[in-house]
């Protein structure tokens, strides 16, 4: 007899198969379509754009230098005897830097004082012998004077006699005379003397002008004397020394040079593209590698040298402690403004006034390549001209790594 044995449905082998079938189509898509990378947004992380009014800044390099500068000069000629000082010291005011010897200057300064002795004795005689002359003077108008009392008494005592008619009219007469002779006498004698003081005076006056000059010569040379002990002038540091121990110096000739420690001003050295934006006043942040500083340009020069333009800033009287002329400083100039501009803080890899390749990130965790102009670099941060849109956010992802790459997969740090 026969036996039926029940059919197998082969439902498991359609399924294998169907599995099979879409792995297979799985793996050619995969082979047919371009792969998109991942990218590790801890490794990349997303910057984003802002827009605001900006201030426009360009860097430049630069220096602080002493803003008050002494140069010592040799006040007459001499001999450099002694060096108390070398480049780099700190002195004040009154620190004695180099000594110079002139034994000429010294003959000089006696004789002067001598002459001024000398001058103020003479003085000091002529004013005696005017005083002798004035009292002598004096004495023989007042022996006028009483010869003229004495002549006016006779001649009212004749008057008297005439009128009792007991003296001549004769009598009269001369007395009136000897009066009138006594009274010119007198009057001549004091025009003598107004004359004979004015003289004293005008003699007395002229040598009162001589003592006074070799008084400003005697001075002169001991200003002289005692500048050949030569002082820094100011409070700062020793920036320069022009002579050395024993070498002849001519009157005039520099010696040393002194700058301020303290009171310092910068320069800063600007690209010349960026210098026609720049005018006097313009603010200045300076960094010093000891704090920020803000000065202003308070000069420009004309010339421009290996396609830079230096500019004097002006620095407040207040600075951080341990600044010193020559210290290297960077420095941001302002150059302008821009409102509404589009910007990002500076990244690694973007550079200014460039055309650079990004990935913007869109809606499904999957970053788009878009060209994007960048513009000027102020104060670390970077302008956008154009492709992106504030508040959008792209990663900086180098162009080299994936040069054709339309795509990028933006994974999440863990």
């Amino acid at each position: 007899m026969d036996i039926l044995l029940p059919q197998r449905r082969p439902w498991r082998i359609y399924l294998l198969a169907l599995g099979f079938s879409l792995l297979f189509c799985y793996g050619l898509y995969q082979l047919a379509s371009p792969a998109i990378p991942a990218v590790s947004l801890k490794q990349y992380p997303l910057v984003e754009v802002q827009q605001s009014d900006i201030a426009l800044y360009t860097d430049a390099l630069g220096e602080l230098f002493a803003s008050q500068q002494l140069l010592l000069t040799a006040p007459a000629q001499g001999a450099v005897i002694e060096v108390l000082q070398r480049p780099g010291a700190l002195v004040q005011a009154d620190t004695v830097i180099l000594r110079l010897d002139n034994p000429e200057l010294d003959f000089k300064v006696r004789a002067a004082e001598s002459n001024v002795k000398k001058m103020q004795a003479e003085l000091s005689a002529f004013h005696a012998q005017q005083q002798s002359q004035l009292l002598e003077q004096q004495g023989r108008l007042a022996e006028l004077a009483a010869l003229l009392e004495q002549a006016e008494l006779e001649t009212n005592l004749n008057m008297e006699l005439v009128e009792r008619g007991i003296a001549a009219n004769i009598e009269l007469q001369r007395a009136k005379l000897r009066l009138r002779q006594q009274q010119h006498k007198l009057d001549f004698e004091q025009q003598k003397f107004v004359q004979f003081s004015g003289l004293q005076q005008a003699e007395l006056e002229q040598k009162q002008v001589q003592l006074k000059q070799l008084d400003e010569e005697l001075g002169l040379l001991q200003k002289q004397q005692q500048k050949m002990l030569v002082t820094a002038g100011i409070a700062g540091y020793l920036q320069q020394l022009d002579v050395e121990l024993g070498q002849n110096v001519a009157q005039g000739a520099a010696l040393a040079r002194v700058g301020s420690q303290q009171k310092l001003s910068a320069r800063v050295y600007i690209n010349q593209r960026q210098a026609d934006r720049v005018v006097i006043g313009s603010p200045v942040i300076i960094d010093s590698r000891k704090g920020l500083i803000e000065g202003r340009i308070h000069r420009i020069e004309a010339l421009v040298e290996n396609g830079t333009v230096a500019a004097e800033v002006s620095l407040p009287d207040e600075l951080p402690p341990g600044l010193r002329p020559s210290l290297d400083i960077t420095a941001s100039v302002l150059v302008g403004e821009r409102s509404d501009a589009l910007y990002i803080t500076q990244q690694a890899g973007l550079r200014p006034n460039s055309t650079e390749r990004v990935f913007v990130q869109g809606s499904t965790g999957i970053a788009h390549a878009r060209q994007v102009r960048f513009g000027e670099l102020s104060n670390k941060q970077l302008l956008i001209e154009a492709g992106l849109e504030a508040g959008e956010r792209f990663i900086a992802v180098p162009s080299d790594l994936w040069p054709d790459q339309p795509l990028l997969q933006l994974k999440q740090p863990k």
